[in-house]
């Protein structure tokens, strides 16, 4: 454990908005890089980047598109880091008109992160959440909850509990861009970070909004409340890009194919299909679901070097209809179920299995019993017996059939002898026909 992860922990248990706290200099330092980038630059820490002027300079330009002018870019001594910072202060109060409260150039220097993050929050203020309400008369948070409700059709009470399902974030998605989340309606509250984490990603590949803010802190039910308002306020402002995926809702687009779903498949007999889902918009993992005559044996594998490609097998011992439900993440795909159509292979006698003591041998003027086993031997389940004395036919032949192609057979002969017992499957003797029995 390092030492920075136990000061973490220390800070969580001694004090109880540890939490927020951490979540909102990881969203401010976020917020800052995403400006510093397009100077080459980058914070990991504010307490400590910040000390020399030199990144809160160039942030500051950044953000108001003018120099501050002049100042130290190689400060050395505990002297230039304070000079540095002081024209960046002073310049936000003489030239932008913003108000600074509480904090010098001592606090920035000497790493007051409590100081630091409170000016970093003044600038989003100015330069990007107050963008959206301008002219209204509101606060820049309530023009912000007021813009959002606009968009989702809806009344938004706040930035917090309002967001932790990540349904809101996924309608926002598709409300900014039409078409880009379609499906955002169908999400499951349960599935929350799911639901934030795929909305996020659309949002900042097509609509170029950065994650500022992790999917896991939105979904947090102690998510900070500055730090959702940095990240919803680039919703404003955000525009469709060429080429996004206007597509299909989630689990459109997913092709089921390959022979166990395009044509019969033999009982008994390896087959197999593909669920691809390489250019369709799914959550979470492949689920399949199996139901028919019997429980089929099945294994899906994801395909080397297509991840969103399943190759199914699939083997089902008794014929019959069976279906297959196929999901992701617990929802199913709009073909779901898929019919799967099991027929019996062609006829093959030499798989039936002939037993009992009515093929041995058997009592004059008595019930003689064997049974049929023709389970395995495919064909459409045409058995013929036949039942030869040696001059007078037989008193009676029965045959019963008892499921899935099992049949028990019985037959009285009238007169002692030799007799013969013909059993056909398909036309065709099984193994040991004729069998020759002696009554007596």
């Amino acid at each position: 454990m390092t030492e920075q992860v136990r000061d973490d922990i220390t800070l969580m248990a001694n004090d109880p908005d540890a939490e927020w706290k951490r979540m909102q200099e990881k969203t401010f330092t976020r917020w800052c890089n995403q400006h510093l980038m397009k100077r080459d630059m980058f914070i990991t820490r504010m307490d400590t980047d910040f000390a020399d002027g030199r990144h809160l300079v160039a942030l500051i330009e950044m953000l108001a598109d003018k120099s501050v002018g002049r100042y130290n870019k190689t400060p050395k001594v505990h002297q230039h880091k304070l000079e540095n910072v002081a024209i960046a202060l002073n310049f936000l109060s003489e030239k932008e008109g913003i108000k600074l409260v509480n904090i010098g150039n001592t606090d920035i220097v000497e790493g007051n992160m409590k100081l630091i993050l409170g000016l970093i929050w003044t600038l989003i203020l100015h330069y990007q959440v107050s963008l959206v309400g301008m002219g209204d008369g509101l606060s820049p948070k309530d023009a912000l909850l007021q813009w959002l409700s606009k968009k989702l059709g809806k009344k938004i009470n706040n930035f917090t509990k309002d967001w932790n399902d990540g349904t809101n974030i996924a309608h926002l998605v598709d409300a900014v861009g039409p078409g880009l989340f379609p499906d955002w309606a169908d999400l499951h509250p349960d599935n929350s970070l799911d639901n934030a984490g795929m909305a996020m990603d659309l949002a900042e590949d097509w609509l170029g909004v950065p994650q500022v803010i992790q999917p896991s802190d939105m979904v947090n039910p102690r998510v900070d409340e500055k730090s959702m308002m940095t990240y919803l306020s680039y919703f404003p402002k955000a525009e469709l890009q060429a080429g996004a995926p206007m597509g299909p809702k989630l689990g459109g687009g997913v092709r089921v194919y390959g022979p166990a779903v395009e044509g019969d498949v033999t009982a008994n007999t390896p087959s197999a299909f593909t669920v691809d889902a390489a250019d369709a918009r799914v959550q979470g993992d492949l689920e399949l679901g199996f139901s028919g005559p019997s429980r089929p044996d099945t294994e899906a594998h994801p395909r080397r070097g297509s991840p969103k490609v399943f190759d199914v097998d699939f083997q089902a011992m008794e014929p019959g209809d069976y279906f297959v439900d196929v999901s992701f993440g617990g929802k199913p795909i709009p073909q779901s179920p898929i019919p799967i159509h099991v027929k019996r292979p062609p006829p093959d006698a030499s798989k039936v299995r002939v037993s009992g003591p009515g093929v041995q041998r058997a009592k004059l003027g008595e019930e003689n019993a064997f049974k049929v086993d023709a389970k395995n031997a495919g064909g459409s389940g045409l058995l013929e017996i036949g039942v030869n004395g040696p001059n007078v036919p037989p008193t009676r032949v029965l045959v019963d059939h008892t499921g899935s192609f099992q049949f028990d057979v019985s037959y009285i002969l009238a007169e002692g002898g030799q007799a013969d017992i013909h059993v056909k499957w398909h036309g065709e003797h099984v193994p040991g026909s004729p069998f020759k029995v002696r009554a007596s």
